[in-house]
């Protein structure tokens, strides 16, 4: 009896090393795909999250990691369809309604978009996933400043700023709210801090100039 069960006990130890090896291997393609998407690698990083998706089909993490390259690759009618497919097996995963909120955007279905965003955030309170919540606020931002709510918009990015000061594109898009207010001055302050962290980002030494230019500041618009 005491061979039995210890025969018993080694299969069981043995079946959850397999299985923790399994889910690791797993979440290491998830993790190479994410690399692979900061690369510009979409199609690199699409097959290694079908990679994780024939190991296991309802990974949440890659199904959604999925979903976000088919949207850089403007596929959003293969995006939408995997989201939807995930609310529907998984309505309290926040990431889908983050990823559906960003499709509905392109879409320019912005009232949808905000509910999504609103919708992830909630769902968020659980989990507390910074990095979430601070995509939530880039993302509704640009969903409020397409419908002119300007306020909300200037909200959440200055909020995503607070929590995340080092990406410079929330500054850019702050920044561009500000011109589009005609407030130079403090647009231009936006554009040096993307400046400041990216030096070769064009774009903002141009919008940067042009809001000079608004304040009659030609020289320095010039730089």
């Amino acid at each position: 009896m005491k061979h039995l069960l210890l025969i018993l006990s080694l299969c069981v130890s043995i079946n959850i090393s397999l299985f923790a090896q399994y889910q690791q291997n797993i979440e290491s393609l998830v993790e190479l795909g994410n690399d692979l998407v900061k690369l510009n690698d979409y199609k690199g990083a699409l097959d290694k999250y079908n990679e994780a998706l024939v190991m296991l089909p309802s990974y949440t993490a890659a199904l959604d990691g999925k979903a976000n390259v088919l949207i850089l690759m403007s596929d959003y009618k293969g995006a939408s369809k995997i989201v939807e497919e995930g609310i529907k097996n998984n309505p309290d995963f926040a990431p889908y309604y983050l990823t559906r909120g960003k499709i509905n955007v392109f879409k320019e279905k912005f009232d949808d978009a905000i509910e999504d965003f609103d919708r992830a955030l909630d769902l968020n309170q659980s989990n507390k996933d910074k990095e979430l919540e601070n995509m939530v606020y880039v993302n509704r931002g640009a969903a409020y400043q397409k419908i002119f709510e300007n306020d909300k918009a200037l909200a959440d990015y200055s909020k995503a700023i607070e929590m995340n000061p080092n990406n410079p594109n929330v500054y850019m898009y702050r920044g561009s709210l500000y011109y589009q207010n005609s407030d130079f001055a403090t647009a231009i302050e936006d554009f040096d801090m993307v400046i400041e962290i990216d030096e070769n980002n064009h774009f903002a030494y141009y919008n940067r100039g042009m809001a000079y230019l608004k304040l009659n500041e030609t020289e320095k618009g010039c730089q």
